[in-house]
């Protein structure tokens, strides 16, 4: 069992931030041509689509308990689809139900690239975050899924359709402007989270069991490399800082936002303790 359930909550470390263009600031030092932020990218995971939710929600909650500022009293959750996975999350009710909003979305960007045509099959070229990984075309999952008929998103039989998650942290702050008569609020991005998911609709009963078995094992090694990464906390701010989580419909969605360039996406922000 891959228990993910100690108080892994992280204090704050110093960070930097100095003037910059486009409500960033540009840290100290930051090299020519990088992102101004820590930017760590997940590697994909494969799941059928009633497993889902399950798997996006121990991902986003395990980031935002690793990065909550100070120390935190962890709630433990038992991924549902893979009881075998425990992980923790920050016991906030506005945390909770902006992983729950961000699901939903993610849900929602899935049946969008899933109606926008006839989604490859799982394996062939050019499906998926990283289709230079993946099998031959003719190496499709199959099996029924755990839900009913209505869990599919849209997907055909034997389909495929990606998207991908991006949380990012930042902190607040207020810039003063025409000798202190005016101030104007910025937001400063320490780090962004990239999660790819691609969800396959199984054709048949005949490879359930090695979709399931594939996805647990990628879900297991996403955690630990997000545990692993969050022990980096040079760039983290003093100050108490938000997050947001924005779902597009592909990558190359999300290359192609110009809010994603500049680091910050506009939705609604949400503090990690209460």
């Amino acid at each position: 069992m891959l228990n993910l359930s100690t108080n892994l909550g992280v204090t704050s470390s110093s960070g930097g931030g100095g003037g910059g263009s486009g409500g960033l600031s540009v840290p100290p030092g930051a090299a020519a041509g990088s992102p101004p932020w820590k930017e760590h990218h997940v590697n994909e995971i494969c799941v059928a689509p009633a497993d889902l939710g399950d798997a996006v929600t121990s991902l986003l909650h395990t980031i935002l308990f690793t990065r909550a500022p100070g120390p935190v009293r962890p709630s433990e959750a038992t991924c549902h689809a893979f009881p075998n996975i425990t992980y923790s999350l920050c016991a906030v009710g506005d945390v909770s139900r902006k992983v729950e909003h961000a699901v939903k979305s993610f849900e929602e960007s899935i049946v969008a690239a899933a109606a926008m045509g006839p989604p490859m099959p799982y394996g062939h070229q050019g499906s998926g975050y990283y289709s230079q990984t993946q099998q031959p075309a003719t190496n499709h999952y199959g099996g029924r899924r755990r839900g009913s008929g209505s869990d599919a998103l849209g997907i055909p039989s034997g389909g495929s359709a990606s998207g991908c998650l991006v949380v990012t942290f930042f902190e607040r702050k207020v810039k003063k402007a025409l000798f202190g008569l005016m101030s104007n609020e910025e937001k400063v991005l320490f780090e962004k989270w990239v999660v790819p998911v691609t969800v396959v609709a199984p054709a048949s009963a005949y490879d359930t069991e090695s979709l399931s078995a594939d996805a647990e094992h990628a879900l297991q090694n996403a955690l630990l490399h997000i545990l692993s990464a969050v022990q980096t906390i040079d760039h983290i701010p003093n100050a108490m800082y938000d997050f947001e989580i924005t779902s597009f419909g592909s990558m190359e969605a999300m290359h192609s936002d110009g809010a994603y360039a500049l680091g910050l996406q506009g939705s609604g922000s949400v503090r990690l303790m209460a």
